[in-house]
C-alpha cells in the first residue's frame, strides 16, 4: 500500500470514530510505531487530525461555548474527559487546604469527587458547585455572592470584594478556552478581573482543561498559559500542546481515560 492511500484511510477512520490510537494503526497496516508517528505528523501539518498522547482525534477548528443558561447537574450525559480531568485534579487536594472550584463543568464534577477523608475548605462563586459541596461533611464552602447570572454563578462588584478578603492555596480553574500563543480566554468579559483576582490571591493555579478546549482562542484574555503552575488534561491531548507548553515551564498531567 502507498504512503498516501494509508494516509487517507487513516483519517477516514479517525473521522468515522472521532480518535484512534498508535496501536491501533499498526495492527490495520502492519507498520512500526515511528512510521504511525511520521504518518500523524504528516496528517497534523495538512490540517487532518490532531496527534494526541498516543493516538489522533479528529480536526475541529470549532470551540465550544456554553449556552447562556447551560448548568452541568442538567446534562445527563457524562462528560468523559471533564470527569477525567475532574478525578486527576483531585489527587491535589491536601488537607486543610483552602481551595478555589471552577464554575465550568470540571468544577461541578470535581465536587462531586472531592476527598472525603479530610476536612479543607471550598471556595466558589458557582451555585451549582455549592449545592454539591453540601454532601461533603468534611468540606467548608464559602460561597462568593453578588448578582447571579442565568447559568447560576456570580461575579460582579460584590463577588470581587470579597474575594479581595481570602486567600487560597490552590485554585483550581477553567476558562473557555486555553492555548500557547493566546493563554486563557472566556467568551464573557464579566469574569476576567475576578479571574485574575482568584489567580492573583492564590499560592498555587491549577489549570483543569479537557483536551477539547486546547489549542483555541476565545474573546476575552485572563491570562498567559505561564502563569499556571499546572496543567491537568485527559489523554487525548496534542502531543505537540504538551511539548510546547513543557518548554515553557508549565508541567502537564495527563489523565487517562
Amino acid at each position: 500500500m502507498f504512503m498516501e492511500e494509508r494516509q487517507k484511510l487513516i483519517v477516514d477512520m479517525v473521522n468515522t470514530s472521532g480518535h484512534i490510537t498508535v496501536a491501533e494503526i499498526q495492527e490495520r497496516f502492519q507498520i512500526s510505531s515511528d512510521c504511525v508517528r511520521r504518518d500523524l505528523r504528516s496528517l497534523e501539518s495538512r490540517g487532518l487530525l490532531k496527534r494526541t498522547h498516543g493516538g489522533a482525534i479528529s480536526a475541529d477548528p470549532k470551540g465550544k461555548y456554553p449556552k447562556e443558561q447551560y448548568n452541568p447537574k442538567e446534562n445527563t450525559d457524562t462528560d468523559e474527559a471533564c470527569l477525567a480531568a475532574a478525578k486527576k485534579a483531585v489527587e491535589y487536594i491536601s488537607e486543610n487546604d483552602v481551595i478555589y472550584l471552577t464554575t465550568s463543568a470540571v468544577g461541578y464534577y470535581m465536587a462531586k469527587c472531592l476527598p472525603t477523608e479530610f476536612s479543607f475548605t471550598v471556595v466558589t462563586n458557582s451555585v451549582t458547585v455549592a449545592d454539591e459541596l453540601r454532601k461533603h461533611l468534611n468540606v467548608s464552602t464559602i460561597l462568593l455572592g453578588g448578582e447571579m447570572s442565568h447559568r447560576g454563578h456570580c461575579h460582579d462588584y460584590y463577588t470581587m470584594q470579597m474575594m479581595k478578603n481570602i486567600s487560597l492555596d490552590k485554585a483550581f480553574l477553567s476558562h473557555t478556552a486555553l492555548s500557547i500563543e493566546n493563554g486563557a480566554s472566556i467568551h464573557n468579559s464579566a469574569g476576567v478581573e475576578l479571574g485574575r483576582l482568584i489567580m492573583k490571591n492564590s499560592s498555587m493555579n491549577i489549570g483543569v482543561y479537557p483536551s477539547e478546549k486546547l489549542g483555541r482562542k476565545s474573546i476575552h484574555s485572563v491570562c498567559p498559559i505561564t502563569a499556571y503552575d499546572l496543567l491537568i488534561t485527559d489523554d487525548q491531548v496534542s502531543e505537540d500542546f504538551v511539548m510546547q507548553a513543557e518548554k515553557l515551564k508549565v508541567k502537564v498531567d495527563i489523565a487517562m481515560l
